[in-house]
């Protein structure tokens, strides 16, 4: 084999790597460093903004993705237990008057607003994050076989909503606090699997 072919093979195997690893990237696998300051560069091209709101960014992803995937997996799991305890219109017994009018309050003007995506199907995508607490305390014979006490989930939770609206409002959050969402999304991943 020539010097020109194992170039040739080298750079072809290289760019196959990299296609594989954007592609892992594109289903949620993270797979190169957190740091890694492409990695919000090959999502939005962002060249136009200060290279530190570039650095804020690619500092607050990993909470922004940690707290996406918590955040989403609660409603599900929400939404699991209280069809299998209250059935399909679980949504009109199992939740508040006022979380209902809430909630289609927004469904409104989100229709009002038909350009725009819009949020989910269900009910429990227009609610905020401390209202799937509500709805566990609300419904705790639901989720009580599924966590060790009612305090339990309900002070991580609201522990976390701290720290999710901080991200939500996009501001960085400390080393401290990323400790604090790990070691609580480790403990939401062994608890309900």
């Amino acid at each position: 084999m020539t010097h020109e072919h194992s170039v040739r093979d080298w750079l072809f195997k290289g760019m196959a790597v990299e296609d594989l690893l954007n592609s892992l990237e594109l289903d949620g696998i993270s797979v190169r460093a957190a740091e890694d300051p492409g990695a919000v560069q090959r999502v939005l091209p962002l060249e136009d903004f200060s290279p530190s709101i570039r650095r804020s960014a690619v500092q607050a992803l990993p909470a922004y993705l940690a707290l996406f995937c918590l955040e989403n997996s609660i409603r599900e799991l929400v939404a699991e237990r209280m069809q299998d305890s209250l059935g399909a219109e679980w949504w009109d017994s199992g939740t508040s008057t006022e979380l209902r009018k809430k909630v289609g309050g927004r469904q409104e003007k989100e229709g009002a607003n038909r350009w725009h995506i819009r949020r989910g199907a269900q009910e429990i995508y227009y609610t905020d994050f401390g209202d799937l607490i509500a709805i566990i305390r609300r419904n705790w014979e639901a989720f009580e076989d599924l966590f060790p006490d009612q305090n339990w989930v309900i002070n991580r939770l609201t522990e976390l909503e701290a720290s999710r609206n901080i991200v939500a409002h996009n501001n960085i959050l400390d080393e401290r606090e990323l400790l604090r969402i790990r070691m609580y999304l480790q403990d939401w991943t062994r608890q309900v699997g």
